[in-house]
């Protein structure tokens, strides 16, 4: 059987791995988005693969290709406007709290009730519905297609799918996973792949997605023989959480086959606890807080040592990471260390309001590493000299500023800041 992995040699292409957790990831990502702008890099990339927060960068991202494309220097590679096309609409986006009309509010009307008792819907339903209404509007399929025939990249939209414990994909050329196999939906919205890619559990039931018959071709599982008792069911009703669940960096569309991986971690990173609870709903979130680390770690280490062996070039970059750790990081911004980093650990993972200050800090974060991260490791990438660009908000670049901003960054309200 012929290797999936493509040799070195093979290898041509630029991804670009957007990671979960939240708008605290969204946030992160935009950062490194803008950074990447500056040095001429985002306009280059090949496929930006994304989770749940991360999607929901990658899919208003994807909503205004079209118009930063319009504004590219050819020159440099950098799209102008960045910030009045795709940062400040984000930054909006993220003001709003569409966590807790969906998980309570739109439950609680009877209008949804039909709707709900079905067992082809769930409250995700509701929460695609804001991804609609305030994001990504009516962007489809087809409109990705447009982007990458145009000399765009391919845009991936990563979820979990619960019945075959695989990635499943939502792209232009593809949905699908390699158990139940590939299909092609030009008309299927990028809000419902948001959706499905953000439903974390517990918070978020699985969205609930039906194909025709005959939709899914190629799977392992069709030349099974005989082929598994309700695959047919499988490929009429497919059931998706969290990309996260699988693979929460995003790995999986590219590092099979790119030539240079970068991965950006918005994640919220693992921490002790020294009270784990005696009951059994704390202490069953955190035995699934320990599962979900020992996954995400080991994804990590193999990235690190895929790059250190030189398999692929690229950059690893995490919200947790100590600036200091890279050779080179930008001359007279050394980042956040100590308690500010302490508490940008600490961010929560939540699809709720978050403040101007704290959206600043998170992007001056994203933006200071992915600087390092790219001055150490693919500096042959970027231009010389390294443009200086600018960083989101040199005020909040100041210690005490910064933990003031995130005092109250750590606690969830359960019925929204806003």
């Amino acid at each position: 059987m012929p290797s999936k992995y493509q040799a070195e040699a093979a290898r041509t292409k630029k991804g670009l791995c957007l990671s979960g957790g939240g708008y605290r990831a969204a946030l992160f990502h935009l950062g490194a988005l803008r950074r990447l702008n500056e040095v001429g890099l985002l306009a280059t990339l090949d496929t930006i693969s994304s989770v749940s927060g991360g999607s929901i960068a990658n899919g208003l991202l994807a909503k205004v290709w079209p118009a930063l494309r319009q504004k590219l220097n050819a020159a440099t590679g950098v799209f102008g406007d960045f910030e009045a096309i795709y940062e400040t609409p984000l930054r909006t986006f993220c003001h709003r709290n569409i966590r807790t009309a969906p998980l309570v509010y739109d439950r609680l009307n009877p209008l949804h009730w039909p709707t709900l008792w079905s067992d082809d819907h769930s409250a995700t339903d509701f929460l695609a519905n804001n991804y609609r209404d305030h994001l990504v509007g009516d962007l489809r399929l087809r409109d990705l297609g447009a982007i990458e025939a145009a000399g765009g990249p391919r845009f991936v939209f990563d979820t979990s799918n619960l019945q075959t414990g695989v990635d499943f994909v939502i792209s232009a050329d593809r949905i699908g996973d390699y158990q139940v196999g590939y299909g092609v939906e030009a008309g299927f919205l990028v809000a419902d792949a948001v959706a499905a890619s953000s439903a974390f559990p517990i918070a978020f039931p699985p969205l609930v997605l039906k194909f025709d018959p005959g939709f899914f071709q190629g799977g392992d599982l069709a030349t099974q023989q005989p082929p598994p008792p309700g695959l047919a069911d499988m490929q009429r009703r497919v059931v998706l959480s969290d990309g996260g669940v699988y693979d929460n960096l995003g790995l999986e569309p590219v590092w099979k086959s790119h030539a240079v991986v970068l991965c950006s971690d918005g994640g919220k990173p693992f921490g002790l606890n020294p009270d784990p609870g005696s009951s059994a709903v704390p202490r069953l979130l955190r035995c699934q807080d320990v599962i979900g680390n020992q996954a995400i770690a080991v994804r990590k280490r193999w990235l690190v040592a895929s790059l250190e062996r030189k398999d692929y070039a690229g950059a690893y970059w995490g919200i947790g990471t100590e600036i200091d750790g890279y050779p080179q990081y930008h001359a007279g911004q050394p980042g956040y260390l100590g308690i500010v980093l302490e508490r940008l650990k600490a961010v929560r993972t939540d699809l709720d309001h978050f403040s101007d200050d704290e959206q600043l800090v998170l992007m001056n974060h994203g933006w200071l590493l992915t600087d390092a991260a790219l001055r150490s490791y693919v500096g042959n990438l970027l231009p010389t000299p390294v443009p200086a660009g600018q960083v989101p908000s040199a005020r909040l670049l100041d210690g005490s500023a910064a933990v003031a901003a995130l005092a109250e960054s750590d606690r969830v309200v359960p019925l929204g800041r806003t």
